[in-house]
């Protein structure tokens, strides 16, 4: 079965090949780390004869959501090594931000799923535990693991509706793989429904909600210290100015918030009002630079020299990690790839800062906690869909602008917002105790 998945996935990369190779020199991205994904680590990653717990987490969001975890397993367990691994490469600049605290050198990226790769990763790392976030299912690295008697935990695990009836599909495989994990740790009791109808034992499934509803804490208290540095460089903290903050914005998200943006300026009191945008994807930076510029606007970006009197109706954060700082000075908040069909991005970070949310119909990713938010009035979400360009800009410019000449409605969303967490908090706890007391019977 093993050799099966193996020879699959070979013929699935040599397929990819010529996409992976244009997109890395066209991007110049996807050949980084290289060595490291065929499972070749720089030296401060190798055994240092302690024992080591190896945590993954695919990409951005994963990765902030692990973040209190680790401070709670480091506060009980701090003679333990730790090592990060992600998929992608702004997974990895987040998690060389978040976690060198915990050793120099200590973030890689993910391994190619094949034996040779997997074993020699676990050569080098050697580690007692291995943690991974989400629903990631890694079948070699499971074999290998579950043959050397490391415990593999999943975190945080979660199977959309979308994704359920495709996992299903492949249950004969599933039921194989997934009695390896030692415990698999679900965000909801559906959650937890669906991952055992695909086969894997009842006794190692444990609900314990969504670490992302305290995850994201963490996170804003990390941007904390870099809000004084933002607030200089960017005047965000101008109280005449009403700042809308879009995170996280996808292709075909700016033009409709810059449209958006044009409208409200020609309401009276509102002229001053300006667009913070932070795209996904660092590679599209640059275009939505010149984006903004051609919709008419003035542009300022967070890398750019500061001006003696910056006046840009547009800033964009170019940068990584300050978002949860730059949150703390909206006045609303946009959450990006909710316009388009992605799914949505976390709307943890602003709720959080108690800051009132405007999202766009598409929040699939987060079945599970947006009905919570709903319902008690801590979001406000547009009905429009992508195809309807022109029914988006009019229902996000009247969300916009009566939560603009509102402040009290506005406080009343972001308190709301702020308390769904409060309610929820209490994920991150539970799983540290669970992995805490399997870790604490390795040898």
């Amino acid at each position: 079965m093993y050799l099966l998945y193996s020879l699959l996935l070979i013929i699935w990369g040599i397929l990819l090949l010529p996409a992976f190779l244009y997109k890395a020199l066209r991007r110049d991205k996807g050949l980084s780390g290289l060595s490291e994904r065929l499972g070749r680590l720089p030296g401060s990653l190798r055994s240092d004869g302690r024992k080591t717990v190896w945590f993954h987490a695919c990409s951005v969001g994963e990765t902030l959501s692990l973040q209190p975890l680790v401070v709670l397993l480091n506060r009980r367990f701090p003679e333990t090594r730790f090592v990060f691994s992600t998929i992608t490469r702004t997974g990895r600049a987040i998690a060389v931000d978040r976690f060198s605290r915990y050793g120099e050198g200590n973030t890689f990226y993910f391994p190619v799923d094949l034996v040779c790769f997997v074993r020699r990763i676990l050569d080098q790392v050697r580690p007692s535990m291995v943690v991974v976030v989400d629903t990631e299912i890694w079948p070699n690295l499971l074999h290998q693991a579950h043959r050397r008697d490391i415990p593999v935990v999943l975190v945080n695990g979660r199977i959309s509706d979308s994704s359920f009836p495709r996992y299903r599909r492949g249950r004969f495989f599933l039921k194989k793989v997934l009695p390896e994990y030692r415990a698999l740790l679900m965000q909801s009791e559906d959650d937890a429904t669906r991952i055992g109808a695909l086969g894997a034992p009842r006794e190692k499934i444990t609900v314990t909600g969504n670490m992302k509803f305290d995850g994201e804490a963490f996170a804003a208290d990390a941007g904390k210290g870099r809000l004084e540095d933002l607030d200089q460089y960017l005047e965000l903290g101008d109280s005449d100015v009403h700042w809308i903050v879009a995170g996280s914005t996808h292709a075909d998200e700016e033009t409709v918030l810059f449209d958006v943006l044009r409208s409200i300026r020609r309401e009276p009191g509102l002229e001053k009002t300006r667009l913070l945008v932070a795209p996904r994807h660092p590679e599209r930076f640059d275009a939505v630079a010149r984006l903004a510029e051609q919709s008419g606007f003035g542009v300022r970006r967070r890398s750019d020299i500061p001006a003696a009197n910056p006046n840009e109706e547009v800033l964009i954060l170019d940068t990584l990690g300050e978002l949860a700082a730059a949150y703390q000075y909206a006045t609303i908040v946009f959450v990006g790839g909710t316009l388009v069909r992605h799914g949505g991005h976390s709307i943890m970070e602003p709720a959080l800062c108690s800051k009132p949310i405007v999202i766009g119909p598409s929040m699939e990713n987060f079945r599970a906690i947006l009905p919570e938010f709903l319902s008690h009035g801590g979001i406000r979400q547009i009905a429009a869909e992508q195809e309807d360009r022109e029914n988006q800009v009019r229902q996000l410019k009247e969300a916009f602008i009566e939560l603009l000449r509102n402040p009290k409605e506005r406080d009343a969303l972001g308190a709301a917002a702020r308390n769904v967490l409060e309610r929820n908090s209490g994920a991150v706890r539970r799983t540290a105790e669970i992995i805490a007391s399997i870790y604490e019977k390795t040898g």
